[in-house]
Protein backbone atom coordinates (compact mmCIF):
# COMPACT_ATOMS: atom_id res chain seq x y z
CA UNK A 1 0.00 0.00 0.00
CA UNK A 2 1.56 3.28 -1.06
CA UNK A 3 1.04 6.30 1.15
CA UNK A 4 1.85 9.89 0.27
CA UNK A 5 2.41 12.69 2.78
CA UNK A 6 2.36 16.21 1.29
CA UNK A 7 4.29 18.88 3.14
CA UNK A 8 2.86 22.34 2.36
CA UNK A 9 5.06 24.66 4.42
CA UNK A 10 5.33 26.86 1.29
CA UNK A 11 1.71 26.40 0.27
CA UNK A 12 0.41 24.36 -2.64
CA UNK A 13 -0.23 24.92 -6.33
CA UNK A 14 -1.10 22.49 -9.09
CA UNK A 15 2.27 22.64 -10.82
CA UNK A 16 4.21 22.26 -7.56
CA UNK A 17 2.14 19.24 -6.53
CA UNK A 18 2.69 17.60 -9.94
CA UNK A 19 6.41 18.36 -9.82
CA UNK A 20 6.76 16.84 -6.35
CA UNK A 21 5.12 13.58 -7.43
CA UNK A 22 7.22 13.40 -10.61
CA UNK A 23 10.36 13.99 -8.55
CA UNK A 24 9.79 10.68 -6.73
CA UNK A 25 9.95 8.73 -10.00
CA UNK A 26 12.88 7.71 -12.19
CA UNK A 27 13.61 9.31 -15.55
CA UNK A 28 11.92 6.57 -17.59
CA UNK A 29 8.74 6.85 -15.53
CA UNK A 30 8.79 10.63 -15.83
CA UNK A 31 9.15 10.39 -19.61
CA UNK A 32 6.27 7.92 -19.83
CA UNK A 33 3.99 10.28 -17.93
CA UNK A 34 5.06 13.40 -19.84
CA UNK A 35 4.59 11.64 -23.19
CA UNK A 36 1.08 10.62 -22.14
CA UNK A 37 0.17 14.13 -20.99
CA UNK A 38 1.39 15.62 -24.26
CA UNK A 39 -1.32 13.72 -26.14
CA UNK A 40 -4.15 15.56 -24.35
CA UNK A 41 -4.46 19.09 -25.73
CA UNK A 42 -3.40 20.64 -29.01
CA UNK A 43 -1.21 23.68 -28.59
CA UNK A 44 -0.22 22.62 -25.07
CA UNK A 45 3.21 21.16 -24.31
CA UNK A 46 4.07 19.60 -20.96
CA UNK A 47 7.58 19.03 -19.63
CA UNK A 48 9.44 18.54 -16.37
CA UNK A 49 12.87 19.97 -15.70
CA UNK A 50 15.33 19.93 -12.84
CA UNK A 51 15.23 23.13 -10.85
CA UNK A 52 17.01 24.52 -7.80
CA UNK A 53 15.67 26.69 -5.00
CA UNK A 54 17.99 27.86 -2.21
CA UNK A 55 20.39 25.01 -2.93
CA UNK A 56 17.71 22.30 -3.02
CA UNK A 57 17.20 20.39 -6.26
CA UNK A 58 13.73 19.35 -7.36
CA UNK A 59 11.42 19.04 -10.36
CA UNK A 60 9.58 21.88 -12.07
CA UNK A 61 6.38 20.89 -13.89
CA UNK A 62 5.88 23.11 -16.93
CA UNK A 63 2.81 23.69 -19.10
CA UNK A 64 3.49 25.80 -22.21
CA UNK A 65 0.56 27.15 -24.23
CA UNK A 66 1.01 28.45 -27.77
CA UNK A 67 -2.01 30.75 -27.71
CA UNK A 68 -3.43 32.66 -24.77
CA UNK A 69 -6.59 34.14 -26.25
CA UNK A 70 -9.17 32.14 -24.25
CA UNK A 71 -8.87 33.07 -20.58
CA UNK A 72 -11.93 31.47 -19.04
CA UNK A 73 -14.21 28.48 -19.45
CA UNK A 74 -17.53 27.29 -18.09
CA UNK A 75 -17.60 24.17 -15.97
CA UNK A 76 -19.32 22.32 -18.85
CA UNK A 77 -16.56 23.30 -21.29
CA UNK A 78 -13.94 22.09 -18.82
CA UNK A 79 -15.77 18.77 -18.32
CA UNK A 80 -16.04 18.30 -22.09
CA UNK A 81 -12.30 18.91 -22.42
CA UNK A 82 -11.45 16.39 -19.69
CA UNK A 83 -13.83 13.80 -21.15
CA UNK A 84 -11.87 14.02 -24.40
CA UNK A 85 -8.62 12.91 -22.75
CA UNK A 86 -7.43 9.32 -23.33
CA UNK A 87 -7.58 8.36 -19.66
CA UNK A 88 -9.32 5.82 -17.47
CA UNK A 89 -12.78 6.95 -16.41
CA UNK A 90 -11.77 6.97 -12.74
CA UNK A 91 -8.97 9.47 -13.41
CA UNK A 92 -11.26 11.72 -15.45
CA UNK A 93 -13.93 11.51 -12.76
CA UNK A 94 -11.41 12.54 -10.09
CA UNK A 95 -10.36 15.56 -12.18
CA UNK A 96 -13.99 16.61 -12.65
CA UNK A 97 -14.71 16.19 -8.93
CA UNK A 98 -11.81 18.53 -8.14
CA UNK A 99 -13.26 21.06 -10.56
CA UNK A 100 -16.69 20.72 -8.96
CA UNK A 101 -15.16 21.65 -5.61
CA UNK A 102 -13.41 24.68 -7.11
CA UNK A 103 -16.48 25.76 -9.09
CA UNK A 104 -18.68 25.56 -5.98
CA UNK A 105 -16.25 27.81 -4.12
CA UNK A 106 -16.08 30.30 -7.00
CA UNK A 107 -19.87 30.37 -7.34
CA UNK A 108 -20.31 31.16 -3.63
CA UNK A 109 -17.69 33.91 -3.77
CA UNK A 110 -19.22 35.57 -6.84
CA UNK A 111 -22.87 34.80 -6.09
CA UNK A 112 -23.39 33.00 -9.40
CA UNK A 113 -24.86 29.54 -10.04
CA UNK A 114 -22.26 26.85 -10.74
CA UNK A 115 -23.63 26.25 -14.23
CA UNK A 116 -23.21 29.95 -15.02
CA UNK A 117 -19.81 30.48 -13.43
CA UNK A 118 -16.92 31.28 -15.75
CA UNK A 119 -13.61 30.20 -14.27
CA UNK A 120 -10.78 32.55 -15.12
CA UNK A 121 -7.31 31.44 -13.93
CA UNK A 122 -8.48 27.94 -12.98
CA UNK A 123 -10.33 27.60 -16.29
CA UNK A 124 -7.25 28.13 -18.43
CA UNK A 125 -5.55 25.25 -20.19
CA UNK A 126 -2.59 25.17 -17.83
CA UNK A 127 -4.89 24.76 -14.82
CA UNK A 128 -6.86 22.01 -16.58
CA UNK A 129 -3.58 20.26 -17.32
CA UNK A 130 -2.29 20.70 -13.74
CA UNK A 131 -5.41 19.15 -12.22
CA UNK A 132 -5.70 16.31 -14.72
CA UNK A 133 -1.97 15.59 -14.56
CA UNK A 134 -2.06 15.36 -10.76
CA UNK A 135 -4.97 12.90 -10.93
CA UNK A 136 -3.10 10.84 -13.53
CA UNK A 137 0.20 10.77 -11.63
CA UNK A 138 -1.55 9.76 -8.39
CA UNK A 139 -3.12 6.86 -10.29
CA UNK A 140 0.23 6.00 -11.91
CA UNK A 141 1.96 5.86 -8.53
CA UNK A 142 -1.01 3.85 -7.22
CA UNK A 143 -1.21 5.81 -3.98
CA UNK A 144 -4.01 4.59 -1.73
CA UNK A 145 -3.68 6.97 1.22
CA UNK A 146 -2.82 10.66 0.94
CA UNK A 147 -2.31 12.91 3.95
CA UNK A 148 -1.13 16.50 4.16
CA UNK A 149 0.50 18.94 6.56
CA UNK A 150 -1.20 22.18 7.61
CA UNK A 151 -1.06 24.55 4.63
CA UNK A 152 0.75 27.88 4.50
CA UNK A 153 -1.20 30.55 2.60
CA UNK A 154 1.14 33.54 2.65
CA UNK A 155 -0.17 37.09 3.06
CA UNK A 156 -0.53 40.34 1.16
CA UNK A 157 -2.32 40.86 -2.14
CA UNK A 158 -2.59 39.05 -5.47
CA UNK A 159 -3.53 40.37 -8.90
CA UNK A 160 -6.33 38.35 -10.55
CA UNK A 161 -8.76 38.66 -13.45
CA UNK A 162 -11.22 40.15 -10.93
CA UNK A 163 -8.74 42.77 -9.70
CA UNK A 164 -6.38 42.94 -6.73
CA UNK A 165 -7.53 40.56 -3.99
CA UNK A 166 -6.26 39.71 -0.50
CA UNK A 167 -4.19 36.58 0.12
CA UNK A 168 -5.50 33.96 0.39
CA UNK A 169 -7.83 34.81 -2.50
CA UNK A 170 -11.53 34.50 -1.55
CA UNK A 171 -12.05 31.20 -3.40
CA UNK A 172 -8.86 29.76 -1.88
CA UNK A 173 -9.94 30.81 1.60
CA UNK A 174 -13.29 29.08 1.08
CA UNK A 175 -11.61 25.93 -0.24
CA UNK A 176 -9.43 25.84 2.89
CA UNK A 177 -12.41 26.18 5.26
CA UNK A 178 -12.16 23.43 7.85
CA UNK A 179 -8.61 22.56 6.77
CA UNK A 180 -5.81 23.56 9.14
CA UNK A 181 -3.86 26.41 7.53
CA UNK A 182 -1.74 29.32 8.63
CA UNK A 183 -0.43 32.61 7.22
CA UNK A 184 3.30 32.06 7.71
CA UNK A 185 5.90 34.78 7.22
CA UNK A 186 6.13 34.87 3.40
CA UNK A 187 4.54 37.82 1.61
CA UNK A 188 2.79 36.57 -1.52
CA UNK A 189 0.26 33.98 -2.67
CA UNK A 190 1.56 30.56 -1.66
CA UNK A 191 -1.62 28.52 -2.08
CA UNK A 192 -3.71 28.77 -5.24
CA UNK A 193 -7.32 27.64 -5.79
CA UNK A 194 -5.99 24.75 -7.89
CA UNK A 195 -3.67 23.58 -5.11
CA UNK A 196 -6.34 24.02 -2.45
CA UNK A 197 -8.89 22.10 -4.53
CA UNK A 198 -6.52 19.16 -5.08
CA UNK A 199 -5.63 18.98 -1.39
CA UNK A 200 -9.27 19.22 -0.34
CA UNK A 201 -10.30 16.36 -2.62
CA UNK A 202 -7.38 13.96 -2.19
CA UNK A 203 -6.04 14.47 1.35
CA UNK A 204 -7.78 12.18 3.82
CA UNK A 205 -6.18 13.81 6.86
CA UNK A 206 -4.36 17.02 7.75
CA UNK A 207 -1.64 16.18 10.25
CA UNK A 208 1.76 17.37 11.43
CA UNK A 209 2.93 13.76 11.74
CA UNK A 210 4.75 12.77 8.58
CA UNK A 211 5.70 9.09 8.18
CA UNK A 212 8.70 7.98 10.22
CA UNK A 213 9.74 5.58 7.48
CA UNK A 214 9.51 6.34 3.78
CA UNK A 215 11.00 5.17 0.50
CA UNK A 216 11.34 8.34 -1.56
CA UNK A 217 11.13 12.12 -1.19
CA UNK A 218 10.10 14.48 -3.99
CA UNK A 219 10.46 18.24 -4.33
CA UNK A 220 8.07 20.14 -6.60
CA UNK A 221 9.39 23.61 -7.43
CA UNK A 222 7.31 26.75 -7.84
CA UNK A 223 7.88 29.59 -10.29
CA UNK A 224 8.53 32.36 -7.77
CA UNK A 225 11.63 32.87 -5.64
CA UNK A 226 11.41 33.62 -1.93
CA UNK A 227 13.86 33.68 0.95
CA UNK A 228 12.91 30.05 1.56
CA UNK A 229 12.84 27.18 -0.97
CA UNK A 230 9.57 27.61 -2.83
CA UNK A 231 8.57 23.96 -3.10
CA UNK A 232 6.12 21.30 -2.07
CA UNK A 233 7.74 18.23 -0.54
CA UNK A 234 6.20 14.75 -0.62
CA UNK A 235 7.16 11.59 1.24
CA UNK A 236 6.19 8.29 -0.37
CA UNK A 237 6.07 5.14 1.74
CA UNK A 238 5.30 1.67 0.46
CA UNK A 239 3.65 0.07 3.44
CA UNK A 240 1.58 -3.04 2.98
CA UNK A 241 -1.35 -3.39 5.35
CA UNK A 242 -4.30 -5.69 4.96
CA UNK A 243 -7.35 -6.75 6.95
CA UNK A 244 -7.30 -10.26 8.35
CA UNK A 245 -9.31 -12.34 10.80
CA UNK A 246 -7.87 -14.50 13.57
CA UNK A 247 -9.97 -17.56 14.39
CA UNK A 248 -9.08 -19.06 17.79
CA UNK A 249 -10.26 -22.13 19.63
CA UNK A 250 -9.14 -24.17 22.67
CA UNK A 251 -8.96 -27.96 22.46
CA UNK A 252 -8.22 -30.46 25.27
CA UNK A 253 -9.43 -33.75 23.74
CA UNK A 254 -7.27 -34.23 20.62
CA UNK A 255 -3.88 -35.90 20.36
CA UNK A 256 -0.80 -34.16 19.04
CA UNK A 257 -1.00 -36.18 15.83
CA UNK A 258 -4.64 -35.21 15.32
CA UNK A 259 -3.82 -31.55 15.92
CA UNK A 260 -0.94 -31.78 13.45
CA UNK A 261 -3.25 -33.22 10.81
CA UNK A 262 -5.78 -30.40 11.35
CA UNK A 263 -3.01 -27.79 11.11
CA UNK A 264 -1.66 -29.15 7.82
CA UNK A 265 -5.16 -29.57 6.42
CA UNK A 266 -6.11 -25.95 7.12
CA UNK A 267 -2.86 -24.72 5.56
CA UNK A 268 -3.48 -26.82 2.47
CA UNK A 269 -6.94 -25.24 2.16
CA UNK A 270 -5.37 -21.78 1.88
CA UNK A 271 -5.16 -20.35 5.40
CA UNK A 272 -2.63 -17.54 5.63
CA UNK A 273 -1.17 -19.15 8.72
CA UNK A 274 -2.04 -21.73 11.34
CA UNK A 275 -0.25 -22.28 14.63
CA UNK A 276 -0.83 -24.23 17.82
CA UNK A 277 0.08 -23.03 21.30
CA UNK A 278 0.29 -25.33 24.37
CA UNK A 279 -1.93 -24.01 27.19
CA UNK A 280 -3.27 -25.13 30.57
CA UNK A 281 -7.04 -25.04 31.06
CA UNK A 282 -9.29 -25.43 34.09
CA UNK A 283 -8.52 -28.26 36.49
CA UNK A 284 -4.91 -27.99 35.22
CA UNK A 285 -5.71 -29.90 32.04
CA UNK A 286 -3.04 -29.59 29.35
CA UNK A 287 -4.57 -28.39 26.08
CA UNK A 288 -3.92 -26.60 22.79
CA UNK A 289 -5.01 -23.25 21.42
CA UNK A 290 -5.29 -23.21 17.64
CA UNK A 291 -5.08 -19.92 15.75
CA UNK A 292 -6.06 -19.70 12.09
CA UNK A 293 -5.37 -16.48 10.15
CA UNK A 294 -7.35 -15.78 7.00
CA UNK A 295 -8.85 -12.97 4.94
CA UNK A 296 -12.30 -11.66 5.96
CA UNK A 297 -14.01 -13.06 2.85
CA UNK A 298 -12.72 -16.58 3.72
CA UNK A 299 -13.77 -16.42 7.37
CA UNK A 300 -16.98 -18.45 7.10
CA UNK A 301 -15.26 -21.14 5.04
CA UNK A 302 -12.53 -21.65 7.64
CA UNK A 303 -14.97 -21.63 10.54
CA UNK A 304 -16.66 -24.63 8.92
CA UNK A 305 -13.31 -26.32 8.31
CA UNK A 306 -12.16 -25.83 11.92
CA UNK A 307 -15.38 -27.36 13.22
CA UNK A 308 -14.96 -30.20 10.72
CA UNK A 309 -11.35 -31.09 11.52
CA UNK A 310 -11.23 -30.42 15.27
CA UNK A 311 -13.35 -31.22 18.30
CA UNK A 312 -13.84 -27.60 19.37
CA UNK A 313 -17.31 -26.39 20.30
CA UNK A 314 -16.64 -22.68 19.84
CA UNK A 315 -14.46 -20.32 17.81
CA UNK A 316 -13.51 -16.73 18.66
CA UNK A 317 -13.22 -14.20 15.83
CA UNK A 318 -10.81 -11.27 16.04
CA UNK A 319 -10.69 -8.74 13.20
CA UNK A 320 -7.35 -6.97 12.87
CA UNK A 321 -4.91 -5.36 10.45
CA UNK A 322 -1.53 -6.85 9.72
CA UNK A 323 1.48 -5.09 8.24
CA UNK A 324 3.48 -7.24 5.83
CA UNK A 325 6.57 -6.89 3.70
CA UNK A 326 6.37 -7.56 -0.02
CA UNK A 327 7.67 -11.03 -0.85
CA UNK A 328 9.20 -12.52 -3.96
CA UNK A 329 11.53 -15.35 -4.94
CA UNK A 330 14.71 -14.30 -6.73
CA UNK A 331 17.66 -16.29 -8.01
CA UNK A 332 21.25 -15.37 -7.18
CA UNK A 333 24.15 -17.58 -8.20
CA UNK A 334 21.62 -20.27 -9.14
CA UNK A 335 20.23 -20.25 -5.58
CA UNK A 336 16.62 -19.31 -4.78
CA UNK A 337 16.28 -16.55 -2.20
CA UNK A 338 13.20 -15.08 -0.57
CA UNK A 339 13.37 -11.29 -0.74
CA UNK A 340 11.15 -9.06 1.39
CA UNK A 341 10.86 -5.29 1.33
CA UNK A 342 8.85 -2.47 2.87
CA UNK A 343 8.79 0.02 5.78
CA UNK A 344 12.35 1.03 4.91
CA UNK A 345 13.56 -2.56 5.37
CA UNK A 346 15.03 -5.03 2.86
CA UNK A 347 15.64 -8.67 3.71
CA UNK A 348 16.93 -11.72 1.83
CA UNK A 349 17.25 -15.30 2.96
CA UNK A 350 17.63 -18.65 1.18
CA UNK A 351 14.72 -21.02 0.90
CA UNK A 352 15.23 -23.92 3.32
CA UNK A 353 14.84 -26.45 0.52
CA UNK A 354 17.79 -24.80 -1.20
CA UNK A 355 19.91 -25.23 1.92
CA UNK A 356 18.95 -28.91 2.12
CA UNK A 357 19.83 -29.40 -1.54
CA UNK A 358 23.27 -27.82 -1.13
CA UNK A 359 23.95 -29.70 2.11
CA UNK A 360 23.06 -33.06 0.53
CA UNK A 361 24.98 -32.41 -2.69
CA UNK A 362 28.15 -31.42 -0.83
CA UNK A 363 27.71 -33.64 2.23
CA UNK A 364 27.89 -30.69 4.59
CA UNK A 365 25.72 -29.41 7.43
CA UNK A 366 22.83 -26.99 7.04
CA UNK A 367 24.89 -24.37 8.87
CA UNK A 368 27.80 -24.76 6.46
CA UNK A 369 25.42 -24.53 3.52
CA UNK A 370 23.98 -21.29 4.92
CA UNK A 371 27.45 -19.82 5.22
CA UNK A 372 28.19 -20.68 1.58
CA UNK A 373 25.29 -18.53 0.43
CA UNK A 374 26.27 -15.42 2.39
Amino acid sequence: MKKIYIECSMGASGDMLCGALLDTLNKNEQNEIINKLNTFMQGVTVSCTKNEKCGISGTKFNVDIKEHGHHHSSIKEIFDTIDGFALDEKIKQNAKEVYKIIANAESKVHGVEVADIHLHEVGMKDAIMDITAFCYIISYINAEIITCSPIATGYGEVKTAHGILPVPAPATALLLAGIQNYVGDIKGELTTPTGAGLIRYFAKEITTERPETYNTIGYGMGSKDFERPNCVRVFVSDENEESVVELKCQIDDMTGEEMGYALNKLLSLGALDVYITPIVMKKSRPAFEMTVITYPDKKDFFIKQIFKHTTTLGIRQIECTRSVLTREIIVKNEIKLKRSEGYGVKKEKPEFDELVKIANERDISIFEAKNLIK
